[in-house]
């Protein structure tokens, strides 16, 4: 095998490897759930003032527990943010009516999040939207956003 082959093979390998590498980065970052997070707000339930420039926002709170959603009902504006918090101990989703296809307002299908992680989402549209944990769908929920 002469020099010009060694190096052409050695060259396609570095490629090769390298794009595996990069495809491997990349699918790692999809598989992350975009709405989880692993914090309990510390403003929960209050407005937050962003530094003068942006509005004021409105966060709502509701928490999963062993026995559904708390409060099972909640009434807010436009563009508050509701938070959902699970204390239950395991898993929950939160996942839009009608089970089991979740297409009424699919926004709202948040998906799995574990015991002491939360999921949110921002309520831009006047309407009402009813939820349930897909992993128990007798455990619903409704946002009632004027």
């Amino acid at each position: 095998m002469n020099n010009k082959t060694l190096i052409t093979i050695i060259v396609v390998l570095l490629i090769v490897g390298g794009g595996v590498l990069l495809l491997g980065k990349l699918g790692n970052k999809t598989n992350q759930p975009a709405n989880v997070t692993n914090q309990t707000p510390s403003n929960a339930g209050t407005s937050v003032n962003t530094g003068g420039e942006k509005p004021k926002e409105t966060i709502a709170n509701v928490t999963f527990g062993s026995s559904g959603f708390d409060p099972k009902t909640i009434t807010i504006k436009t563009g508050t943010r509701v938070i959902w918090l699970n204390k239950s101990g395991g898993g929950a989703t939160v996942n839009s009516a009608v089970h089991p296809t979740h297409q009424v307002y699919p926004p709202l299908n948040l998906g799995e999040f574990p015991d002491g992680s939360s999921v949110q989402l921002v309520f831009d549209k006047l309407g009402t939207y009813k939820y349930h944990n897909h992993l128990n769908p007798s455990q619903t929920g409704t946002v009632v956003v004027e």
